[in-house]
């Protein structure tokens, strides 16, 4: 019980980075695009998405390494082992970062025909950067520290948003992404110097015969995260190809970030639980697992209906407020992208399900589904309807990834949809009353009647229940 109040209070701090999150990502959105204006705004965003797929080649599948071998280390005492693990883990990825790095430099200048070859260095060294100081956090969630594992995500959003603000206008694009190298620069130093009392270089062990267990173990889950990081992150390459607009490009890339601040928020939210749910399913505690995922879910599912709430009811106001008028069609591909989180929420589950059953196959058979899809209709629709038919392309894409494998995990764990699914009824019941939007004002109260009506709804109905809200407030606050 004590692991389980150390897990929820972790995640509980973790969902709390998430307003910081928040409101450096609207900081972003609110500066950032009408500074840069739509083409270098685009620009910028192309460059930095393609980063992200070869962060996460490098990767390794380090998070479901570290969620499911940290806890077996530290569940023996053996510090020891850990920190051979770790330390050559840790050298291991410094020579994947650099390969990676000179790959991607190599991408976006000879395949994209990136002209700006400074912004594309200086972001190639930022994925090296990435590569190594992500791995130390991923050590934080092994370890049962959610909210340490967060912090990495959080001090590189707000350091990010302050090196562009300053970077632009004193350099231009070249400056911006000099911004974004010192974040990850800082990052990885944070992140080092919270990981030292596991690294000691005197216990490297390189070997093959040492690593290949470990790598396997990654690599599987790896394979995975790389196909759906393909996906996840390909929208503003399909639109620049589709298109050869950067002013798309930015339309999509700004309602894009919108949606993965929620979108990290709830993969976070479901993996601060998997060192908790690994170590049940070890102990043969089946059935406690079942009852975790289904609250997960369920609650997740309320999280992501209230967005999708907001958005289709004040989401066409707020958007020329915060982005400027130049950006007001991001609402048209902000509305699909918010319900793409409703299908998010039952993807993060599924993917925490594989993770805790060991079934790095599943998580790649459905990354693959939803890359197939994305591709397959995201440059038919991006060169006919711009960012606004990307982002049709990502929801239909999530939401065959979710329908492929919550049918495959739900075979070996077969935790409950039924109170998700009544969740997601009550609140879509809402929805008609965007029929009634007006002004700003009527539309804000349209909101609170609509958020107002769905916890009450959820109550009467007892999908939420007081006693479990009070389990919840019990368990934080001891």
């Amino acid at each position: 019980m004590s692991e389980a109040r150390r897990t929820v209070r972790n995640a509980g701090w973790l969902m709390g980075q998430r307003a910081f999150h928040v409101v450096a990502a609207a900081l972003f959105a609110l500066l950032v695009p009408r500074l840069m204006g739509p083409d270098l705004f685009g620009q910028y965003s192309l460059l930095t998405s393609v980063s992200m797929w070869f962060a996460m080649l490098s990767g390794l599948g380090a998070v479901s390494l570290m969620t499911r071998v940290v806890p077996k280390y530290t569940a023996a005492g053996d510090i020891a082992g850990l920190r051979t693990l770790f330390s050559s883990l840790l050298a291991l990825r410094t020579g994947t970062g650099v390969m990676t790095a000179v790959s991607y430099l190599a991408i976006v200048v000879w395949v994209l025909g990136e002209r700006d070859w400074v912004s594309a260095a200086l972001i190639a060294a930022a994925v090296f950067t990435r590569t190594v100081g992500n791995l130390c956090f991923t050590l934080f969630l092994g370890l049962n520290q959610a909210a340490r594992w967060g912090m990495g995500d959080l001090v590189r959003r707000i350091l990010t948003l302050a090196g562009v603000l300053v970077g632009f206008p004193l350099g231009g694009l070249p400056g911006a992404c000099a911004g974004f190298l010192f974040a990850n620069v800082v990052v990885l130093i944070v992140g080092v110097l919270g990981a030292r009392p596991y690294l000691s270089w005197a216990s490297l062990d390189l070997r093959r015969s040492y690593l290949a267990p470990f790598l396997r173990t990654g690599t599987s889950f790896a394979a995975g995260n790389l196909l759906l990081a393909l996906a996840q992150r390909s929208g503003e390459t399909i639109v620049r190809l589709a298109t050869s607009d950067y002013a798309q490009v930015g339309f999509f890339g700004a309602a894009y970030s919108i949606y993965l601040t929620g979108a990290h928020a709830l993969w976070q939210g479901a993996m601060a639980f998997s060192p908790l749910l690994v170590g049940l399913l070890h102990q043969g505690q089946t059935d406690a697992v079942l009852v975790w995922l289904e609250r997960l879910l369920k609650w997740m599912a309320i999280a992501s209906s209230i967005a999708l709430l907001a958005t289709v009811m004040v989401g066409d106001d707020l958007v020329p407020l915060v982005l400027g008028h130049a950006y007001s069609v991001v609402g048209d591909s902000l509305r699909p992208l918010t319900l793409s989180l409703v299908a998010m929420a039952v993807c993060s589950i599924g993917r925490l399900a594989a993770l805790v059953a060991d079934r790095p196959g599943v998580s790649a058979m459905a990354a693959g589904a939803e890359l197939a899809m994305f591709w397959s209709i995201g440059p038919l629709l991006a060169s006919r309807y711009g960012a606004t038919g990307m982002a049709f392309a990502a929801l239909a894409g999530t939401t065959f990834y979710g329908a492929v494998i919550t049918w495959r995990t739900r075979d070996v764990l077969p935790y409950s949809l039924l109170p998700t699914a009544r969740a997601l009824g009550l609140s879509f019941a809402f929805l008609p009353l965007a029929l009634l939007r007006g002004t700003l004002l009527v539309n804000v109260a349209l909101l609170a009647v609509a958020i107002g009506g769905y916890a009450a709804t959820l109550l009467w109905r007892r999908v939420v229940s007081l006693d479990e809200l009070r389990s919840a407030r019990t368990i934080i606050r001891t």
